[in-house]
């Protein structure tokens, strides 16, 4: 028994951080609510902390920037799931028609310049869906039809005719949500 606690003592660091990390990752206590592309909460000025924040909450800072750490929430809800053929393209009048940026529903993709566009025939204009496996909580809504011999199929638009290429064709899970 004595070795045993002559052994702890002199790793005793070590078995602190190990503790440590174990019980951060079975009890996770705080996600990310809005975070801009150039904060991450790898930084090494970040500080997280629960003063002047109400409870369950804290508050990520740095140089004088105040982040929201809220619990996770889901603001929506999952009501049909599709594992379609998924392509992709950009507005070009070899991949659309005579008008590359507007839609079928009238909607200009070079002025909104975001890619959360998606084309589909087997889902109403207007629908909201999500691609978890490859774009994580990124929502896209349903602006443009594809060619009728497509009805099963979806097509995501690009900035880049590069990127869209590169995509190709891939078999995924979308969820259409509400």
């Amino acid at each position: 028994m004595f070795k045993i606690i002559q052994r702890i003592n002199q790793h005793k660091t070590e078995l602190v951080v190990i503790i440590v990390l174990v019980v951060e990752f079975v009890f996770p206590h705080y996600t990310l609510a809005e975070i801009s592309q150039e904060n991450s909460i790898m930084l090494p000025n970040l500080v997280i902390s629960s003063t002047g924040v109400q409870q369950g909450q804290a508050a990520m800072t740095k140089a004088n920037e105040t982040i929201s750490l809220i619990s996770p929430t889901k603001d929506y809800e999952v009501i049909a799931t599709y594992e379609v053929p998924v392509t992709a393209y950009s507005s070009t009048v070899d991949q659309t028609d005579s008008t590359p940026c507007i839609t079928a529903n009238g909607f200009n993709l070079c002025e909104h310049n975001q890619e959360d566009i998606l084309a589909a025939n087997f889902l109403p204009l207007g629908a909201k869906v999500r691609i978890p496996e490859y774009f994580g909580d990124r929502i896209f809504t349903v602006q443009d039809r594809m060619n009728a011999r497509y009805h099963y199929r979806a097509d995501i638009w690009m900035k880049d005719r590069t990127a869209a290429l590169a995509w190709g064709l891939r078999y995924v899970k979308i969820e259409v949500i509400k």
